[in-house]
């Protein structure tokens, strides 16, 4: 008996005992250099009205979202925001822009709310601000 016990634990300790060892040779990443001349650019900045909208996202169980599907290409970036505040703000951000003809919102203000219940998570973003629009100039620096 004491002889298979003793076979048992030193074939437990054989087999519980790996090393892997993996070799070779580290490679740095190329990143391509792209140089582009600078752009100048004058913004045409709308004064006469405020565009504002709001979008609101709803997540049901932590798992089902319903809201807009629409967002432009800002990105607010805060980290102090979840990912759904982020999604809500670029999607008012898009509605505020939407049919006005203008590119951009200067001096945008962002304002979010987050209402927790039992099963719902509600987050509605308002933004506010500037429509401009970017008018190209010409220079010598500019491509052909």
């Amino acid at each position: 008996m004491k002889n298979i016990v003793l076979f048992v634990a030193t074939n437990l300790l054989l087999l519980s005992c790996t090393t892997l060892y993996k070799s070779g040779y580290s490679v740095q990443p190329v990143i391509p250099q792209i140089v582009t001349p600078p752009v100048i650019a004058d913004l045409v900045i709308d004064t006469s009205k405020v565009l504002q909208a709001s979008s609101t996202i709803k997540v049901v169980f932590g798992i089902f979202k319903t809201g807009d599907n629409e967002f432009s290409g800002v990105d607010v970036g805060n980290s102090q925001i979840s990912v759904d505040a982020n999604k809500v703000l670029m999607s008012a951000t898009y509605k505020a822009l939407a049919g006005t003809g203008n590119d951009i919102i200067v001096n945008p203000k962002y304002i979010v709310e987050t209402y927790k219940d039992l099963f719902v998570k509600t987050t509605t973003a308002t933004v506010s601000g500037y429509g401009a629009k970017i008018k190209l100039s010409k220079s010598k620096n500019t491509f052909k």
